[in-house]
């Protein structure tokens, strides 16, 4: 049963490898959708039509941020086009598709029966490859060089590192001199050797720095390009390889290749050549690749240009982290300023009500509640009368002389001062912790009307967690307790119930009272000349919350009927969660 199994799982995996091999084969038959005219008729006719294969792989051939195509490869090819121009008179375009993959080029090439097109994407010249495709002169040295992930270390010879051949695995792109080096180092010390397949050079060197384990050949020119993009790899000094360079591929029957090597032999070729390179690789690392394709070159070059680019690496990102440093201080010393100009508008407006703040020497503690009070009263929003009439509690407790009253009273007063100081800077808290402040609020109001009314807070099981906007019923509680059951006469006794539930994704918060009618409120306050512009305040930051996102808070105010007696009851309807991303 268990050898069924396995034959069934070998089928399996013969068929997929089967099916990708006649897609890959399929694609690379597809034919070249643009023109390539020989240069027989081009030259002719004066101008005419060639298509380039390319494929994006920084610096050869790339797309740049703003979308232009850019490249060694690129500009080599152009510059052909300017020579054709320049000599020739020849006015030639050149039809840039994208073809998909390394090996989708070399395919489309090989097969194309038209005679101009070329293929780009860092062909290394071999002698297989020539019997299929025809070759441009090499424009750069092809030095393939191994890497490793960064914590293995520094072999000391080739001998050292295949030794532990067993123990590591390969990554490669497939189709490539890069491949054949791999599978040359396969064959010769370890068939077992596990190698797996990228789409990239850069794939292959992430995945090496992601593994431990892991080695890989890559071009030397793009494995500086990789230091310089921050992919942290490093180069063995051993087993490199060397092959003839860098070329265009064209088709084995087409007639473009004398005048291609009439021009990669001109003195022009050579000084643009130069240029482009030394453009995308930087004039040391041009000089670099170019020397170190000699046997003689000077290694000690290579390693400090690579401290050079790990060295630059690092003081750009401490510069980055240093901008963020700096940028961070400047908006904390422009909050500071923010807060400090916010408490100096607030004492000229404390200055205008000709409010009175000044408690007595003796009670020190209410000072400082009081200057705590001053600090954060434009973010907390509490109305101001509720604070005087507290301390006016307070005094009166206090010239009393009822110390047990009194002490028991600030230090309620203080805790709920704390917490509308520490919930004061926060986004949003939980519905425990705005519960834990409307206790403390009623509390203190409690006391000094405890005949006149009694509260009840009810949180439905599961609603804690619910998120709330910091006091954003303190302004529903504080109009029911005093446009509502304070107001009620012929000793009638107030109730006031606030219930925090949730129904489906909305937090619902409910405040009820049995008070007088919010009609007859307003007439009263009217008649006494008295303006509240609590609700107001609730609706801005309502509004405000409903203007950052899809998510809105709703209010609404209804008057109900129970067992015969007028209830007014004010809702909030909360989304949950509060906001889409936190």
């Amino acid at each position: 049963m268990t050898n069924t199994m396995g034959s069934l799982a070998m089928v399996k995996r013969l068929g997929v490898m089967m099916v990708l091999l006649v897609v890959c084969t399929l694609l690379q038959a597809q034919p070249v959708s643009g023109r390539g005219d020989s240069w027989q008729e081009v030259f002719n006719n004066k101008k005419g039509t060639v298509t380039a294969l390319w494929d994006d792989i920084e610096p050869f051939i790339y797309i740049n941020k703003d979308g232009v195509l850019q490249g060694v490869e690129y500009e080599i090819m152009e510059s052909f086009k300017s020579y054709l121009q320049l000599k020739y008179a020849i006015d030639l375009t050149i039809v840039w598709e994208p073809a998909g993959s390394f090996d989708s080029i070399y395919g489309k090439v090989r097969n194309s029966p038209q005679p101009g097109v070329f293929g780009w994407s860092y062909f290394s010249i071999t002698p297989v490859r020539q019997k299929e495709v025809q070759f441009s002169p090499p424009y750069m040295p092809d030095l393939n060089v191994l890497v490793t992930n960064n914590l293995e270390p520094m072999y000391a010879s080739s001998q050292e590192f295949t030794a532990k051949i067993k123990e590591m695995r390969a990554y490669t792109m497939a189709g490539t001199t890069m491949t054949e080096d791999i599978l040359s180092l396969k064959k010769s010390f370890y068939p077992a050797l596990p190698v797996t397949y990228k789409e990239q050079d850069y794939d292959v060197m992430r995945t090496i720095a992601g593994d431990n384990k892991g080695f890989g050949y890559v071009p030397l020119s793009v494995y500086i390009v990789a230091l310089q993009k921050g992919i942290k790899v490093k180069r063995q000094h051993v087993l490199s390889s060397r092959r003839q360079g860098f070329a265009a591929i064209m088709p084995l029957q087409t007639d473009w290749k004398p005048v291609m090597d009439e021009y990669f032999s001109s003195d022009l070729f050579r000084i643009k050549a130069g240029a482009i390179i030394a453009k995308y690789l930087g004039s040391e690392v041009k000089d670099l690749v170019f020397e170190n394709v000699q046997e003689s070159a000077p290694a000690l070059d290579l390693v400090s240009l690579e401290k050079e680019i790990v060295t630059k690496r690092l003081m750009d990102t401490a510069v980055e982290v240093q901008k963020h440093r700096s940028f961070r201080n400047i908006m904390l010393v422009l909050f500071v300023s923010v807060i400090l100009l916010s408490l100096v508008l607030y004492n000229r407006f404390q200055t205008k009500q000709k409010l009175n703040r000044q408690l007595s020497a003796k009670n020190d503690q209410i000072e400082q509640m009081n200057q705590l009070l001053k600090l954060k009263i434009l973010q907390a929003r509490m109305n101001p009368h509720f604070l005087f009439n507290s301390l006016n509690s307070i005094q009166y407790f206090i010239t009393g002389d009822d110390k047990k009253a009194s002490l028991q009273y600030i230090g309620r007063f203080s805790a709920f001062l704390r917490k509308v100081i520490n919930y004061g800077d926060e986004l949003f808290i939980n519905v425990k912790e705005e519960a834990e402040l409307l206790t403390e609020y009623l509390w203190l109001e409690h006391c000094r009307f405890h005949d006149k009314f009694d509260y009840e807070i009810r949180v439905a099981p599961g609603t804690q967690g619910a998120a709330i906007l910091p006091l954003l019923t303190h302004s529903l509680v504080e109009e029911a307790l005093y446009k509502g059951v304070l107001n009620l006469t012929n000793g009638h006794k107030g109730k006031l119930c606030i219930e925090f539930v949730t129904e489906e994704d909305t937090l619902v918060v409910k405040v009820t009272d049995n008070g007088i009618s919010r009609q007859d409120a307003a007439r009263l306050d009217k008649k006494k000349g008295m303006m509240n512009g609590d609700d107001a305040m609730l609706m801005r930051r309502i509004d405000l919350f409903n203007a950052q996102g899809k998510r809105k808070i709703t209010t609404s105010k209804a008057v109900w009927h129970e067992n015969g007696t007028a209830l007014n009851n004010a809702t909030l309807e909360i989304p949950q969660p509060l906001f889409e991303q936190l």
